[in-house]
């Protein structure tokens, strides 16, 4: 895709969107890219679609919310910025931070796919990835710190975590029924957007199953389901 082929109207489009989000781009092929899903990209032959720029954003957020976090908390050992990281970072979050900046509205998509937030994730990703490249690290990291600063001092008063596979570990590793197992027994839907099921062991016996649109999120509903069938009090997310 290259700007030429980006017609006037969608230009202004883009152009506020980039006022939205406080930031500049210079190449707006790269923006447009990054906002079309690959379904609307089938649809359109010759169009590039955002899972290349969705990869490389992944990296740059992980990256820049390590730095933030260790300058943040400079008390919080590795255990506990990963877990602050884990959700900032998480599609959840992503998909929240997404939809309150309206990118949903400036996402191109296939006629007959809906606006899930695993799309409105991986969108918020490959912009990021498209503001890297395009204007580099510090206005990259000027963004994701206004985007992610303010939810880092939610998730570490435990407003958003929901950590259950980390109470659940703490809970079975209590009782000496040794670390859970966790096992992908389905993968349904379209390559763009799968949706795993995951079921959870405890002492070798399956103790929850759940579903999500990664596997990481699939744990986490295993394990608090897992909870719930062992009468675990306090299905609370973990701190």
């Amino acid at each position: 895709m290259t700007g030429s082929t980006i017609s006037p109207k969608r230009i202004k489009e883009l152009d506020k969107l980039l006022n939205e989000l406080g930031v500049i781009c210079g190449r707006m092929a790269l923006l447009e890219e990054a906002l079309t899903h690959s379904s609307y990209a089938a649809e359109n032959p010759g169009l590039l679609h955002n899972e290349r720029l969705e990869f490389f954003g992944d990296s740059v957020l992980k990256f820049v919310v390590s730095e933030y976090l260790l300058e943040r908390f400079p008390s919080y050992d590795e255990g506990n910025l990963s877990e602050i990281r884990a959700v900032l970072v998480s599609g959840k979050t992503l998909a929240e931070v997404a939809e309150k900046h309206k990118l949903g509205r400036y996402i191109l998509t296939g006629r007959r796919v809906s606006l899930k937030p695993s799309i409105l994730a991986g969108a918020m990703e490959a912009v990021l990835g498209a503001i890297y490249l395009d204007s580099g690290l510090m206005q990259v990291q000027n963004l994701i710190i206004r985007l992610f600063g303010s939810q880092a001092t939610a998730v570490d008063r435990d407003e958003f975590k929901e950590n259950y596979k980390a109470q659940l570990q703490e809970w079975t590793q209590g009782r000496a029924e040794g670390i859970p197992i966790y096992s992908v027994v389905n993968t349904a839907g379209p390559a763009h957007d799968p949706l795993f099921t995951v079921s959870v062991a405890v002492a070798e016996t399956v103790a929850g199953t759940g579903s999500g649109h990664s596997k990481k999120d699939a744990e986490q509903a295993a394990a608090k389901e897992a909870l719930m069938q062992l009468g675990v009090n306090k299905a609370q997310p973990a701190g």
